[in-house]
């Protein structure tokens, strides 16, 4: 079956948003008859089987990339690394510190001492974001011997998981074109890319078809949000 697959391609069908599939590979055309929509090598569900189609599509030997494939690929929120003993961390000029808390989850200031030389009080195990100014900054996890640098993707993973014995719930409630709107989250860019496939974005909020709550809430789910209307 895979013969005919376009060279290159992850899959012989792969869902690019919700019910919308790219055709990778033409013997797969008949599968899809009566279900809905083709149009060259783009395809639109309009049926409700979508699960027993993604079944009996894989029984006949081809392969699919589904959105729920991609979330469960996602990097899982690793184990929470322990909190221990209060450090002092020297500040330069101008340079400000924030730890990832909840309520709702995010970069959450940490208050300097005053008067200089300005100081903050860290724990071993926290996660934190440095920068001066108004500057990218970097990312670091606490530890006995001092800072050690990790990705923003690392951080924001470890930080959901120091914090992952906590539900946050995100109102959720239909605008005057039945779309959800949800603000800016801070997730990894693997999150925000799958996010990416099933809302749109807009300035400082997403966009969610309410038919797409459901994805939306697995995605989200695996980092300890819930939704709620």
């Amino acid at each position: 079956m895979g013969s005919k697959r376009r060279p290159g391609a992850p899959a012989d069908l792969e869902e690019l948003r919700p019910g919308r599939f790219l055709i990778h590979n033409p013997a797969i055309g008949p599968a899809l008859r009566g279900e809905g929509v083709r149009e060259g090598d783009r395809f639109t569900l309009t049926s409700q089987r979508r699960e027993g189609l993604i079944a009996r599509i894989r029984a006949r030997g081809f392969s699919v990339i589904s959105l729920a494939d991609r979330m469960s690929a996602l990097p899982s929120r690793p184990a929470a690394i322990p909190i221990g003993a209060i450090h002092l961390l020297p500040l330069a000029a101008h340079e400000r510190v924030s730890v990832f808390r909840g309520a709702p989850p995010g970069w959450q200031p940490v208050t300097a001492t005053d008067p200089p030389p300005h100081r903050v009080q860290l724990y071993e195990g926290w996660i934190i974001w440095k920068r001066k100014g108004r500057g990218p900054g970097s990312y670091y996890l606490v530890e006995q011997r001092g800072l050690r640098p990790l990705s923003r993707d690392e951080a924001l993973l470890q930080g959901y998981a120091q914090i992952a014995d906590q539900t946050y719930i995100l109102g959720i409630a239909p605008n005057d074109q039945g779309e959800i709107m949800l603000p800016d989250l801070p997730l990894p860019r693997e999150y925000e890319i799958v996010l990416g496939r099933i809302a749109t974005h807009h300035g400082n909020h997403w966009l969610i078809a309410t038919t797409d709550l459901p994805l939306v809430a697995t995605l989200l789910g695996r980092l300890g949000y819930a939704l709620e209307a």
